[in-house]
């Protein structure tokens, strides 16, 4: 069988022989795309909308176990510590991506925030404030792709 394909090839022109090498090679990058590249490129993107749904879903369950360890008697908590270091550590734990810490005077930061799903974020806020950090001020922006930038300003209590 081998004989014959090559009895074949060895009786085409040099012309056919070019168009039959460029056939190959559309095929084999035919074959690459849509058997090797579209597949992995799919997987990879569902890979990334599986991650930001699991963000989302820890960020509302930490909100949830919070609230049920907050105290009964409802007393404000006081924040201490450094709250720059706090406010990072925690928007990093969310899977929030932020942009810049700058602390202020009177215990304060200005914040940005590059990149984060609406509900990671807001409770992130939500679990801060019950950890003793207010916020001040808060600017959001949409960023695209059903995330939004901010700008806060935040306070320790």
């Amino acid at each position: 069988m081998i004989d014959n394909a090559r009895n074949w090839v060895a009786g085409l022109s040099q012309r056919e022989r070019i168009l039959l090498g460029i056939a190959g090679l559309l095929l084999v990058g035919l074959v690459g795309y849509y058997g090797i590249v579209r597949p992995m490129s799919g997987a990879m993107t569902s890979a990334e909308d599986r991650y930001v749904e699991a963000v989302e879903r820890q960020a509302r369950i930490e909100a949830k176990v919070a609230a049920l360890q907050q105290p009964v008697d409802g007393t404000p908590v006081k924040f201490s510590g450094a709250i720059d270091a706090f406010v990072s550590q925690s928007a990093g734990e969310t899977g929030i991506a932020v942009g810049s810490v700058v602390p202020q005077l009177g215990e304060r930061v200005n914040m940005v925030v590059e990149s984060a799903k609406p509900t990671a974020l807001f409770g992130w806020l939500e679990r801060i404030e019950r950890e003793g950090v207010a916020v001040e001020s808060l600017s959001i922006n949409p960023a695209g792709n059903g995330t939004i930038s901010a700008t806060l300003t935040l306070r320790a209590h």
